[in-house]
């Protein structure tokens, strides 16, 4: 860089001041020898030092910067106000372009004639104006084939999405409408923008049309350069805002747009009161409810871009029902923001939250989930509680600040899946014309804009901010690397003089922020998990961390406390940026950074009945309960940087010139600090003292017209020089490299001017410039011969030298070391000594190890050989023997088969028959049973309906009136009497022949057991007695026939037969007891054990019940009654005993016992069925009695 001059008197300069403008315009005034000015400005005057003062020149504003007389600070911001008071918003520093927002239309800056005006045209041929960056990418695509980008930066209200959209609109131009499907993504393209802009555009202190979201957008052509795709990519939404917004700002523009601007019966319909907003909490501000006139403002704003935002959706592909599905989604997360104000009773743990039942149901209905379930979710969560080898699930009511915190996380979690399915829908809008086309991405270029969020420091900086503010830190380095140090390195590369600068350097902010990151994720991650984090621990370890690393020891620390800012310990900390220091606090941050939703809540989305909300599900919705927007917003952040690198960058700086969004006030101080923050300064002053204009030497060729055509057969750079001479260029603005000549700001347009011209050079200037260029040749081949006759000597002497440089190297080393050679020479014959007597030594030892060998080897062969011919001799008789003992063993084994089989065989036959008998006898038994038992039925039926007839009819029907003397009615009483009796002889009977058929049951049981098995073969012999004769004579059998396991068969079967032949003696037994009391004696069988154990059974009934038959028998009841009862429940006793010993039996470890349940089971059926046939007989018999005696 050029030293600065000392000032003189009456010099014009800028002094530095602390007022509402930065700088002071002065004149010099008389000089000190302390370096002290006096400065007589125009209302006072000052005393400063020289090193403050900034010159300043009295002449006409530029358009680039770089062609101010005197480069400083100063006087590029008087540059830019003398311009904006001009209207003249764009100013140029190189090819870097500088836009101040005006916050009015300017007419005839912009539209197709400016389009066309522009097109074609270099950088500096015309005003500075976005259309000329935009001209220059688009022509480089073209021509060099290679990606070009654009990043627009600059604080929010400075004009970058506006900007954006210029660049946007010139692309559309330049790149024309060839075919249709051109037409519709140039189209789609300028109305995606409102869309992007209605649901991520907000109303700030500092701008009425905030971008909210960082986006790259990327426009495609092909080798022609005509537009063939687009995409758009969205980093950091500030969802936040859905939910939370300051004083005096507003939420996302499409909720007032929605009220403003659908139809009174969709309102209606989504029950929504667009003339009393302020009763929506999601939308109220305070400035909302202090001053009505605030909101009015923007109402017809809001009603006109809800009719352009439907436009816009439906040229992208949204159809009506899409469009309402949106809208209804908005309108559900209204009423869910009316939920907010709803509190519990704290002193009650066990109470939950107060919520109002008609919203609740309005948001559930709109949004598809069910009220109840809704609620739930939000009045309680779940707590899963481990204990050792289970889980357990609890509800817990939620607090008020937990009720929040999960309303406000499903409010955020919709909008911001809401906003990134718009998204991807507009990008599916292209990818459909693109896929129409068939082209392959391949053989595309792009263009990227950049429209990325300004540094922001607000009253309040949150977890948001700090983001912001990373990705400007990182863009701000980004510049710095690829513009400032690239213009270092390029002046190196071709030879160039480079003054070194104090170039900033944001690497230990980033650094600090990306540990901060760091240690929010762990915190972050721990109360995901349930561990005891909280927001107070997580900034306290971020500021003690810091506080131990001496590089962010003053980059990151905590804030300072004063009476007018009182804050509080561990709530937030300072952050020292490029742009100044930030205080963020730290409140919240542990929940914003967790990109998961609440399961509960998650749960409801994927439950909806609403099909766009259901689609609003996480797909990855694994088993972490956290997932870090940090570290994921710094992935995108880095991809982003990656994507720039592959692209050739134009910049585009924008600037805000007051706070207050007016139009003509420039507030210097807040332009300057702009204007520093953004590194302008430094650029300024590179392009400014170096050169900023730099064409490859075949670039310049398309001057030729401007020379003769003699001078075409010099070289390049000759003819470069001589163009530059030929027109006066001075000196100082020009510069050849290596590869490119470098040209001061203006010189090149001169040049463009003069071809356009069409003007001719001064031929006698030619002919100076010939002789010149002749002279220089003459000279530079007189410096060639005198170079080539010097080379050789010069290489001569250098071999001289350097021969007896190692001539005498040699002969040093030679009497240095040949006594050590000596030495070394003598150790290696010694060693060569040893090594020759080792080897003999080896050698006698492999000699007398090969003789022992061959010996140990013959002996073995001997071996060998005597045990073979042991082998051939006896082997055949020995395989001979063992062939007749394998051939008698098959035949032993054959013949105990043969045994085993025709054994088996009659077995399963005597089986098979005797189940077939068994079979036959139970299904006849069976049959006959269920026969008796219907007679018996229908007979006592009948029984019955007779006796109630004689009763009712024959009983008093015979009683003549006249009977009324005590004697007649005794004579009727006896006569009726001796019809009973004969009456119950008949019935006598007829229980008589039902106990012959009883009785021939149990013949038939007497035959069963007569026909019962007997044992035969081998079981018969081995239990019959055995005497000495039947030993002798007792015939041989196989193996097979006398294995232990078939005798143990045999025996197992014959035990078990007997058994069943002891239960049916039993069960007969039984049988004949019951029937003792109606058969007669001769026919009864002999009284057992079992008898004798029924009767004093029966006794201890009588004792325990104390039933005596003299006492307790009314007159007419027959003993047989009680007898009855007795009998019965003795019956009931047995039943009871019986199962139980037949569940004993199940459990018994004998394999006997375990096979006797199924018949222990079959004998208990038979005898219930015994008693239910004699209880039906002698009830009948009893019933019958009991009429007889009540007549």
């Amino acid at each position: 860089m050029l030293q600065s001059k000392e000032f003189q008197v009456d010099d014009l300069v800028y002094v530095p001041c602390e007022g509402k403008a930065p700088f002071l315009r002065g004149r010099v005034q008389a000089l000190r020898e302390d370096e002290v000015l006096v400065v007589q400005t125009e209302h006072a005057t000052i005393t400063a030092a020289s090193t403050e003062l900034r010159r300043c020149f009295d002449g006409d504003v530029c358009q680039d910067n770089t062609s101010l007389v005197y480069l400083n600070d100063a006087t590029i911001l008087q540059n830019l106000k003398a311009r904006h008071q001009a209207d003249d918003i764009y100013t140029y520093t190189a090819s870097v372009l500088l836009a101040v927002n005006p916050y009015h239309d300017i007419e005839g800056l912009y539209g197709p004639e400016q389009c066309a005006r522009y097109r074609g045209k270099h950088i500096g041929a015309l005003p500075p104006h976005p259309y000329a960056i935009a001209d220059a990418a688009y022509r480089a695509l073209v021509r060099e084939h290679r990606n070009q980008g654009f990043i627009i930066s600059g604080e929010s209200g400075a004009g970058k999405t506006e900007t954006a959209k210029i660049v946007m609109q010139y692309l559309g131009y330049v790149s024309g409408s060839s075919n249709n499907i051109t037409a519709q993504i140039q189209q789609r393209i300028l109305q995606a923008q409102p869309i992007l802009e209605s649901f991520g555009n907000a109303v700030t202190m500092r701008n009425n049309n905030s971008s909210r979201f960082g986006k790259y957008k990327r426009f495609f052509f092909d080798e022609t350069g005509t537009l063939m795709d687009a995409g758009v990519t969205t980093y950091l939404l500030e969802s936040s805002r859905v939910v939370m917004h300051s004083s005096s700002e507003r939420t996302y523009h499409c909720f007032y747009e929605m009220l403003s601007g659908l139809p009174k019966e969709k309102l209606l319909r989504w029950h929504l009161e667009p003339t009393k907003r302020k009763r929506h909490l999601l939308l109220a501000s305070d400035a909302e409810d202090t001053d009505e006139k605030w909101h009015g403002e923007f109402q017809e704003r809001d009603a006109k871009n809800f009719r352009r935002l439907c436009d816009a959706l439906a040229v992208v592909g949204f159809s009506q029902d899409d469009m309402d599905s949106t809208f209804q989604v908005l309108a559900g997360l209204v009423h869910l923001g009316d939920l907010s104000l709803a509190e519990r009773d704290e002193g009650d743990e066990t109470s939950t939250v107060q919520l109002d039942e008609e919203i609740l149901a309005k948001a559930a209905g709109l949004l598809g989930m069910d009220a109840t379930e809704l609620a739930g979710a939000l009045r309680r969560r779940k707590v899963r509680v481990t204990h050792p080898g289970r889980e357990s699930l609890h509800e817990v009511p939620r607090t008020t600040a937990q009720f929040r915190h999960a309303l406000h996380s499903l409010i955020k979690a919709l909008y911001k899946r809401l906003f990134e399915r718009l998204v991807f829908r507009i990008n599916g809008s292209f990818q459909e014309l693109q896929a129409a086309r068939g082209h392959c991405e391949e053989e595309l270029r792009e263009i990227g804009i950049l429209d990325i969020y300004g540094f922001e420091r607000l009253q309040r900086n949150s977890f948001e901010q700090l983001c912001i503010n990373l990705a400007n830190e990182r863009l701000q380095q980004y510049f710095v690397e690829n513009v400032l140090v690239a213009e270092e390195a390029l002046y190196r590369r071709e030879g160039l003089p480079w003054y070194g600068l104090q170039l900033p350097d944001s690497t230990p902010v980033v650094s600090a922020i990306s540990q901060t990151f760091r240690i929010l994720d762990e915190c972050s991650q721990q109360l995901a998990k349930g561990f005891e984090k909280t927001d107070e621990s997580f900034c306290q370890k971020t500021v003690d961390e810091a506080q131990k690393d001496p590089e962010r020891r003053e980059l990151l620390r905590a804030p300072r406390t004063s009476k007018k800012r009182p804050t509080l310990m561990n709530e937030g900390f300072v952050v020292k940026h490029y742009a100044g220091q930030v205080e963020y606090s730290t409140k919240g941050w542990l929940d914003k950074n967790n990109d998961r939703l609440l399961p509960e809540c998650e749960e409801l989305i994927c439950d909806s009945t609403f099909e766009l909300v259901a689609s609003l599900k996480d797909d990855d919705q694994g088993k972490a309960p956290f997932r870090s927007i940090s570290k994921k917003y710094c992935t995108d952040l880095e991809h982003l940087l990656q994507t720039l690198s592959t692209c050739q960058l134009h910049y585009i700086r924008c600037f805000k010139p007051n706070d207050f969004q007016q139009a003509a006030v420039f507030d210097e101080q807040l332009v300057l600090d702009q204007i520093v923050q953004c590194g302008t300064v430094e650029l300024v002053k590179i392009m400014h003292d170096g050169y900023p204009n730099r064409c490859r030497f075949q670039e310049m060729l398309r001057f030729r017209d401007l020379l003769p055509e003699s001078f075409q057969r010099y070289g390049t750079r000759t003819f470069i020089e001589a163009l530059l001479l030929a027109y006066n260029v001075p000196k100082e603005d020009w510069a050849l490299g290596t590869s490119r000549l470098f040209l001061r700001a203006g010189q090149l347009k001169a040049l463009e001017d003069l071809r356009s011209a069409g003007a001719a050079p001064d031929p006698v200037r030619l002919q100076q410039i010939v002789r010149r260029i002749i002279r220089a040749k003459w000279l530079r081949a007189a410096h060639a011969v005198r170079l080539c006759l010097y080379v050789p000597r010069f290489l001569s002497a250098v071999r001289a030298k350097r021969a007896e440089e190692t001539l005498a190297t040699r002969a040093l080393l030679m009497g240095r070391l040949r006594l050590q050679l000596d030495r070394a020479r003598c150790r290696l014959r010694e060693k060569h000594r040893r090594a020759l007597r080792r080897w003999r030594v080896a050698m006698h030892v492999v000699r007398l190890t090969g003789s022992w060998m061959a010996q140990a080897q013959a002996r073995r062969l001997q071996k060998a050989m005597r045990k073979f011919w042991r082998l051939r001799t006896r082997l055949p008789e020995w395989v001979a023997l063992k062939a007749e003992e394998a051939r008698l063993e098959e035949e032993r084994r054959r013949a105990e088969e043969e045994a085993r089989l025709e054994e088996e065989r009659r077995r399963e036959e005597h089986e098979a028959k005797l189940e077939e008998e068994r079979r036959r006898a139970e299904e006849e038994a069976k049959l006959e049973e269920e026969r008796r038992m219907a007679e018996e039925e229908a007979r006592l039926e009948e029984e019955r309906k007779r006796a109630e007839e004689e009763v009712t009819e024959d009983g008093w029907s015979n009683i003549s009136p006249d009977l009324n003397s005590r004697q007649n009615l005794i004579d009727f009483l006896a006569l009726r009497c001796k019809q009973v009796e004969t009456e119950m002889q008949k019935k006598q009977t007829e229980i008589q022949n039902d106990m012959n058929d009883l009785l021939k049951r149990h013949e038939m049981m007497e035959s069963r057991l007569n026909s019962s098995y007997q044992p035969q073969g081998q079981l018969a012999l081995a239990l019959a007695p055995m005497s000495p004769e039947s030993l002798q004579h007792r015939p041989s059998v196989g193996r097979a026939a006398h294995t232990p396991s078939s005798v143990y068969q045999e025996k197992r079967r014959h035990s078990i037969l007997v058994d069943d032949r002891q239960n049916w003696q039993e069960q007969r037994a039984f049988i004949m007891e019951d029937l003792q009391k109606t058969s007669t004696p001769s026919r009864l069988s002999p009284p057992s054990p079992r008898t004798e154990e029924k009767n004093r059974c029966i006794k201890t009934f009588k004792k325990c019940t104390q039933i005596d038959g003299s006492k307790s028998r009314s007159p007419g009841t027959p003993v047989k009654d009680e007898e009855l009862q007795l009998q019965r429940q003795w019956w009931a006793q047995q039943r009871r005993a019986l199962f139980k010993e037949t569940q004993l039996s199940c459990e018994s470890e004998d394999p006997r016992t375990r096979a006797f349940p199924a018949r222990y089971t079959r004998v208990v059926r038979r005898r219930a069925r015994l008693d239910e046939r004699c209880g039906a007989v002698f009830g009948a018999q009893s019933c019958k009695l009991k009429r007889l005696q009540s007549i």
